[in-house]
């Protein structure tokens, strides 16, 4: 009877993934999934200030007293992306669990597009990062125009109307339960400033989930850096053609002050993630502005340059995806692994929507691959969930289980509609029955 339910027979479907069925010789358990981020009605466009449409670009961190907190963007109108929909502003909203994403608390809104002045914006990208030195949680995430044109026009006016992309930040140094007031980044937006010498008209962080350096044995003043990964829309013109590429933004006083890191050469690509590797040198991983395969970039010096892009061999279509270090043998674990998440879909989407063409292959089949030799090679993928899969974002909880919070379908099947939790032990992955499922 339970099951009558659709969305218990949707979190039923994909528990069954993990839990193993009758032609796998083995069964790898999982501790538990919800769904944190459930949409409103999805019958009409939603523009109340309590509903959404959807909840979209989810982000995951641990906060220093092993509580997880989960983010997203709150989605009203149609859904569609910032700056598509009118009179649809974007929230940043976040939930907290202390029982390992088993239950979470109630949905708090860090900050709302409705403006109190009756001004609407667009949030989005949250970016989270934690400073273990200092006890503290740090979000960064960016601002845009309730409706405009794909790119923004060179500036950092804070204002509503100002046409402008704004970057800013907050802190809570109680475990996310309370947040500071917002503090805007500036960062070097023209070419007598920036590193590439072009006018930089977007300088969005993530999304993703930052990361404090700790194995910087060639410049150990280094160590305690933080990194949070982000991408540029930049031209060589104030309003010419925008390329986009990754960069980083990294603070060595705890996140009190921030700066750019270089671009990489040739390397336009967008959304990222980063990972300390056990030698120091940092990888990041960037979603594809076109092709087959995702773009690489490693740096030697703490993530202030990049050297030329690395392409990986994983076919993958065009979507932010999820890179984490999970164990290092610097950290006293048995082996060093990095996880790699992202859909394997199935045949392929055309992106009619957003005049982008060809998008690749189709946004399900959520995929795990781990690398044991520090992100050359990526093997062993293990597939999540059959389902719609979206962005994602994964986390080493504090009880060595890990978390992945993924874009799922809503209640009625349609695609983008909450974001599910699910937490599993790494011998899921290890499982060689489940290898290529």
């Amino acid at each position: 009877m339970l099951l009558s339910n659709p969305r218990l027979r949707r979190i039923a479907l994909l528990t069954s993934v993990l839990i193993g069925t009758s032609n796998l010789q083995a069964s790898a358990k999982v501790l538990s999934s919800s769904i944190p981020f459930v949409a409103s009605s999805q019958k009409n466009y939603i523009t109340a200030k309590d509903q959404y449409h959807r909840f979209r670009i989810p982000s995951l961190i641990v906060a220093p007293d092993g509580s997880v907190l989960a983010f997203a963007e709150g989605r009203r109108g149609a859904g569609g992306d910032p700056r598509c929909d009118k009179n649809a502003p974007i929230d940043i909203v976040m939930r907290r669990s202390t029982d390992h994403g088993d239950t979470w608390g109630p949905l708090v809104v860090l900050d709302s597009g409705f403006r109190p002045d009756g001004n609407l914006v667009d949030y989005g990208d949250p970016t989270p990062v934690v400073d273990s030195i200092s006890g503290t949680v740090i979000l960064l995430y960016g601002q845009l125009p309730d409706i405009g044109p794909l790119i923004c026009i060179n500036g950092q006016n804070p204002a509503a109307d100002s046409g402008h992309h704004i970057v800013w930040f907050r802190k809570s140094t109680d475990n996310g339960k309370t947040w500071s007031d917002r503090e805007q980044i500036i960062y070097p937006d023209e070419p007598h400033e920036t590193p590439d010498k072009h006018y930089w008209r977007t300088a969005e962080p993530g999304p993703g989930i930052g990361i404090q350096l700790k194995w910087q044995d060639h410049n150990k003043s280094l160590n305690g850096r933080l990194i949070v990964p982000a991408k540029r829309h930049g031209s060589i013109t104030v309003d010419g053609e925008s390329t986009e590429t990754p960069f980083v933004y990294y603070s060595d006083d705890h996140g009190k002050t921030w700066q750019v890191s270089t671009t990489p050469k040739g390397g336009q690509a967008n959304e990222d993630e980063i990972v300390e590797l056990t030698d120091g040198r940092l990888l990041l991983d960037s979603r594809q502005n076109s092709g087959t395969f995702r773009s690489r970039f490693l740096s030697s010096d703490g993530g202030q340059t990049w050297g030329p892009n690395q392409p990986d061999d994983l076919v993958l279509t065009r979507v932010d995806a999820s890179m984490i270090r999970y164990s290092a043998v610097r950290d006293g674990h048995d082996r060093n692994r990095i996880l790699f998440s992202a859909p394997r879909g199935i045949g392929r989407v055309l992106a009619r929507d957003h005049d982008e063409g060809d998008l690749g292959l189709t946004r399900n089949n959520l995929t795990i691959w781990t690398s044991y030799d520090e992100g050359r090679s990526f093997i062993h993928p293990v597939r999540i969930t059959y389902e719609m899969a979206g962005y994602s974002a994964m986390h080493r909880l504090a009880d060595g289980t890990i978390g992945l919070l993924v874009e799922s379908a809503g209640e009625n099947g349609r695609a983008y509609g909450d974001i599910t939790f699910f937490r599993f032990e790494v011998s899921a992955l290890e499982d060689k029955s489940r290898w290529g499922q």
